[in-house]
């Protein structure tokens, strides 16, 4: 008879690599594209997380949009709270917030990091503008456009594209008993989706404090994995992308997958970017979690609640070019 295991007899857990290129390519068979599908589909359930290669976004995109995030945060404070979030319209959320805007539970000191966030241009007499995530974007004066809003803009552009197709994919790989057509998730991302990106700063930090969600071993961004209650280091890998399940796509699939817990350790040193792409999706859509549970609910409303726990934004699905350090 085979004994339990203990959690120091699993294996240790790595955050899988994924090629989405035969599905881009139009021109695989069904049968190519099953392990994708079962890759995929595996990852969001166990860890919430993968890396995906095979994306079609050029590396010098990913470049220029890091070094976009690098440039903010070189201005002077007064020239980033020229676009202070709390001038943003209404509840759209856009512009700078500085450290500490946001809390990830009881007993755990703010985040560290700043933030610059933007979304889809939305004018200031559209009838949604100052609603929640919508409305105009502000963009520092102190950068000329050719070199922060427009490459920016192209940049969210092609991100959303990509991730309209890891929908398709997370479609094809939900439970076959649960009967899911493939265009189940599309509607999220159809008409007006909200598609916040930021642009992150995690300064040096000479003193961790175990309150930062712990105390850590290693510097970077981190998933925890309940099956082993360890966190998983996720190293930058050259011209991946990191995909994570937020926690819309969580309730929709009654938990089959995964909304992870993650955190980034700061370098005690060294300046971290990273620019984290969001599909919230079309937040005036309603849904009910695949598997019949819960009660149906909009995505907006949704992410509000999690908002009112963060003070931040949640997110329904999340792709993330890897973090680069900087030394000063």
């Amino acid at each position: 008879m085979a004994s339990p295991k203990t959690l120091s007899s699993f294996p240790t857990p790595t955050i899988p690599t994924l090629d989405i290129s035969p599905f881009l390519s139009n021109n695989a068979s069904s049968a190519d594209l099953q392990p994708l599908i079962d890759g995929v589909s595996s990852a969001c359930h166990n860890y919430g997380f993968f890396y995906l290669v095979g994306h079609g976004i050029p590396l010098q995109d990913q470049e220029k949009a890091l070094q976009c995030a690098k440039r903010f945060f070189e201005l002077s404070m007064e020239e980033r709270m020229e676009v202070w979030i709390r001038k943003s319209v209404g509840m759209s959320f856009r512009g700078y917030e500085p450290p500490g805007g946001q809390r990830h539970g009881r007993g755990l000191l703010p985040d560290a990091k700043e933030a610059f966030i933007f979304g889809a241009e939305i004018s200031p007499d559209h009838p949604d503008s100052g609603t929640f995530s919508m409305g105009p974007n502000q963009w520092p004066k102190s950068i000329p456009d050719e070199d922060f809003r427009i490459l920016l803009m192209n940049y969210q552009a092609k991100m959303v594209g990509l991730v309209k197709e890891l929908l398709k994919i997370l479609a094809r790989g939900l439970p076959a008993e649960w009967k899911c057509p493939p265009d189940v998730f599309e509607a999220a991302a159809a008409s007006n989706p909200v598609i916040p990106v930021r642009l992150l700063h995690y300064a040096p930090q000479t003193v961790k404090d175990e309150r930062q969600f712990g105390e850590p071993n290693t510097e970077g961004l981190e998933v925890f994995y309940p099956r082993t209650e360890s966190w998983i280091p996720v190293p930058v890998k050259e011209n991946s992308l990191v995909i994570n399940i937020g926690d819309v796509m969580q309730k929709w699939t009654g938990g089959y997958y995964r909304s992870a817990r993650h955190r980034v350790v700061t370098s005690t040193s060294r300046h971290r970017y990273s620019v984290p792409f969001f599909l919230n999706g079309d937040l005036k859509l309603r849904f009910r979690a695949l598997d019949g549970s819960g009660e149906e609910i909009a995505i907006g409303e949704h992410i509000r609640n999690r908002v009112m726990e963060t003070v931040g934004i949640a997110v329904q699905a999340h792709a993330q070019i890897p973090e680069r350090d900087f030394t000063p």
